[in-house]
C-alpha cells in the first residue's frame, strides 16, 4: 500500500482536522499494492446490496484499474485510518465541465468505505480531499448521483453540504437516483 503520499502526491500530511487520523492519497495504478487495493475495495462495493453486482469480482476491477490508468481526467483516491494496516476507502472521480459556471468540475462516480472502517470519517475525508484538490485547480463544483436506497451516502453528502438532497420523500420507488452538487 502506497501510504507515503498525500493527495497532492507529496509527503503525507493532514489536510483537514477531521482527517487527522486518516491517510488519503492518489491511487498510483503503476503500484501493484494500490492496484490490488483498488480492485479489492471495488469488488467489495459491488457485492454490497446497494450496488447489487456481486458478479463483478476482483478480476473485473483489475481490468477497470487498467482502463482508468489510461483515461484522462480520472482521479482515484485511496484512504485508510492511520492505525490500519490496510486500505479501507476508495473514491473515483472524473473531470468534467460546467457550462453554466464556465469551469471544470469533478463528478464523483463511486465512494466506498469498508464496513469495519465506517464511522471513522474516511468517507468525509475522501470527499473533502477531492473538494480541496478541486478548489486548488479552479474547479467550480463537485457533482454526484446517489441511489435513493443508499441512505448512509445520502446522510454523508447532506452533512458535507451537497445541494439537491433536501426534502426527499420518505418512501422512494426502487431504481430512483438523486443528483447532487456542491459549489467549491
Amino acid at each position: 500500500m502506497a501510504r507515503s503520499r498525500d493527495a497532492s502526491g507529496g509527503p503525507a500530511g493532514n489536510q483537514h482536522e477531521e482527517q487527522e487520523s486518516n491517510d488519503i492519497w492518489i491511487c498510483d495504478f503503476t503500484d501493484a499494492d494500490d492496484r490490488a487495493d483498488f480492485a479489492r475495495l471495488m469488488a467489495e462495493f459491488a457485492a454490497e446490496p446497494v450496488s447489487a453486482s456481486p458478479q463483478l469480482g476482483v478480476a473485473h476491477f483489475e481490468r477497470v484499474a487498467a482502463d482508468l490508468a489510461r483515461r484522462a481526467g480520472t482521479l482515484v483516491l485511496l484512504a485508510a485510518r492511520a492505525e490500519s494496516e490496510s486500505t479501507e476507502g476508495v473514491l473515483i472521480a472524473f473531470e468534467g465541465y460546467s457550462s453554466f459556471a464556465r469551469g471544470p468540475l469533478f463528478n464523483i462516480h463511486d465512494v466506498h468505505v469498508t464496513p469495519a472502517a465506517r464511522g471513522a470519517g474516511l468517507g468525509s475525508a475522501l470527499v473533502e480531499t477531492l473538494a480541496e484538490l478541486g478548489r486548488e485547480h479552479g474547479h467550480a463544483k463537485l457533482t454526484l448521483e446517489v441511489s435513493a436506497t443508499n441512505t448512509g451516502a445520502i446522510r454523508l453528502y447532506r452533512k458535507l453540504g451537497f445541494a439537491g438532497l433536501e426534502n426527499l420523500p420518505a418512501v422512494t420507488p426502487a431504481g430512483v437516483t438523486y443528483f447532487a452538487t456542491k459549489k467549491l
